[in-house]
């Protein structure tokens, strides 16, 4: 990791890295807007109305023991007294299975309950979750992540709330004055003075709790994924190879004291492919293909995924034969769901809330307001209530934040004009109030995130008409040839303004595109994307027709949260990119198990 603050890391395959990964989901066959510069593009988005269910009992103890313990901690005679509480309990069930090989590599089933606790003391205005040095907990009253009891014991439930409580009201304490001495200690600045929270309407959202059945999703999943991994692994050139299904349902039950009771579920599977294979002047290569869901059915069948596993073992073994990039500057197409975590990465992360605020970041778009921070036929919205697009499910998905706030399709940007900011409860002025983006992972202090981030575009062409566009653009410019970006592995963004404002994303399947149509795309590896911000969307030209999907889970302060971005594909004047750093080691020594089996055979 950096020194320096870098933000929008996604997994892959459980592996933390700084990194943002596309987690499958392909454009859809079907244009949903379309036509020759056809303005004013419509997505068909899917919405569905939560259900209403009954309270839990866990959601009245919670507002019991809330009661209680406010009515203590927020009597005069503290100093200083709290003046917000609230509570949250977040039950979870997973199950994760892995086959590698053609046989069961994991069994992995766990069931946890964990309490957060959010008691804030001083005022709306200034409080224990000020930031200092970029420092969002959790120790400063905000969080904790406490395993407590599965099962709803009054007691034991009591009893771990007492502690935390406890616990977290003195970290908060301290927090405060270490806040208020360092303020005193700072010189004047010349910008607003954001108040630390925001007063909201209380919320009432009750929605049924919600089970897997795992024993039966085991049944039902296990020889699949062992007979996916066996297609996989087929070739002896394919070094490592897995294919995973998880399955997991999250239950969370939220209480406060501005009278906001909640009660949301959330269901989620994923189906990962994954292989891994070494060009002979030891460059690393990977290919991977994540298919996301909210139910059963929405998961890919046996076939679909073998024809993925063959497609992703074929385009893996292209790599290791195909030439390393030079480096170059010219134009080219980023391709949907690459153009997604483009965005995500690049542009989304810059417009969250918190940093616009914190001393130490950059805030690239903060004094940007109402002024233009993209090409004029670009639109940008983040809007969780949205469950799928064309029928492919959305990861970014919520009814309500983890502040208990409504989700709100917010308008980010409007023909290019920046119109706010993604915000939670932390005010950023001269907003004063939440949008519903407050996101967190249990444990974490809660900062504003992105959901489902969707680009829209005013100046569509088809896919051919795009590539024709681009084969002009190069000829223009007297390349020898332009690139075409189809899939990107991740990369990082520098936020904090100890360092540049800049960006380096790492592709994985690029082509060069010549311009003389003779001769078909080039594939080409070891290429890392390198820019600043702000000079990386004004050479934008124009995009396709297609909106390309890539759903993740996202990590940054608040820990790690599903996403989705949606973009059609883009042209580009300029990109710009650099050879990546890649190992030196020899492939193994050894033949693997099947040739020597076969060699052996032979003799």
């Amino acid at each position: 990791m950096s020194t320096a603050r870098t933000f929008g890391a996604l997994t892959l395959a459980g592996t933390l890295v700084l990194a943002c990964h596309p987690r499958g989901g392909q454009p859809p066959d079907e244009r949903v807007w379309g036509g020759k510069r056809r303005k004013g593009p419509n997505i068909v988005m899917d919405r569905a109305k939560a259900e209403q269910g009954d309270p839990a009992a866990l959601l009245d103890m919670l507002d019991a023991e809330l009661q209680h313990n406010f009515a203590e901690l927020s009597s005069p005679e503290l100093d200083p007294p709290a003046y917000f509480l609230a509570y949250a309990v977040t039950g979870t069930e997973e199950l994760y299975l892995e086959a590698e090989d053609g046989t069961l590599l994991r069994d992995d089933e766990d069931r946890r309950r964990e309490l957060d606790i959010d008691v804030r003391v001083g005022d709306p205005q200034l409080d224990n979750s000020n930031s200092q040095g970029g420092d969002y907990g959790p120790g400063n009253g905000l969080g904790s992540g406490l395993p407590i009891t599965l099962g709803d014991v009054e007691l034991s439930l009591s009893q771990a709330i007492w502690l935390d409580t406890e616990s977290q009201y003195k970290a908060a304490v301290s927090k405060l004055r270490d806040v208020e001495s360092s303020l005193q200690l700072r010189s004047e600045g010349d910008g607003p003075e954001h108040p630390d929270f925001s007063r909201e309407k209380p919320t009432t959202h009750v929605e049924p709790t919600q089970t897997l059945d795992l024993p039966a999703l085991r049944a039902a999943w296990e020889d699949t994924i062992k007979q996916v991994s066996a297609e996989l692994s087929a070739d002896p050139l394919v070094l490592r190879s897995s294919v995973a299904m998880s399955a997991t349902v999250t239950n969370q039950f939220m209480v406060n004291t501005e009278g906001t009771r909640v009660q949301t579920s959330r269901v989620r599977l994923r189906v990962l492919i994954e292989a891994r294979a070494q060009a002979e002047d030891g460059m690393l290569l990977q290919r991977s293909e994540t298919f996301e869901a909210h139910e059963a059915d929405q998961l890919p069948t046996l076939e679909s995924l073998r024809e993925a596993a063959t497609g992703l073992r074929a385009e893996l073994l292209a790599l290791r034969e195909a030439p390393i990039a030079d480096p170059y500057n010219g134009p080219a197409i980023l391709e949907g769901r690459a153009a997604g975590v483009y965005f995500h990465e690049i542009f989304g992360h810059r417009l969250e809330g918190h940093r616009q605020k914190d001393d130490l970041e950059g805030q690239t778009f903060t004094e940007k307001l109402d002024r233009r921070v993209l090409p004029s036929f670009l639109d940008v919205v983040d809007d969780p209530t949205v469950t799928t697009l064309g029928g492919k499910p959305l990861s970014g998905h919520y009814f309500v934040d983890d502040e208990g706030v409504r989700a709100q399709r917010t308008v980010l940007v409007e023909r290019g004009k920046l119109e706010t900011f993604l915000l939670g409860r932390s005010p950023v002025l001269p907003f004063k109030r939440s949008n519903g983006h407050g996101r967190r992972s249990p444990g974490y202090q809660t900062v504003a995130r992105q959901g489902n981030l969707v680009i829209t575009s005013r100046k569509t062409y088809s896919p051919r008409e795009l590539r024709q566009q681009l084969v002009a653009e190069i000829k223009r410019q007297g390349k020898p040839y332009g690139l075409r970006f189809s899939d990107i592995e991740g990369g990082y963004t520098i936020t904090d303004r100890s360092g540049p404002q800049a960006f380096r994303v790492t592709p994985l399947m690029v082509y060069r595109v010549y311009p003389d149509g003779k001769r078909p795309d080039e594939l080409v590896r070891g290429v890392e994307i390198v820019g600043t911000p702000l000079s990386s969307f004004d050479t934008i030209i124009a995009t396709d027709d297609q909106p390309g999907i890539f759903n993740g889970m996202c990590g940054a302060e608040s820990g790690w949260v599903p996403v989705s971005a949606v973009s059609p594909s883009l042209l580009l004047e300029t990109i710009e990119i650099e050879h990546a750093a890649h190992d030196r080691d020899r492939p193994p020594l050894l033949p693997p198990p099947s040739a020597a089996t076969r060699k052996g055979g032979d003799q």
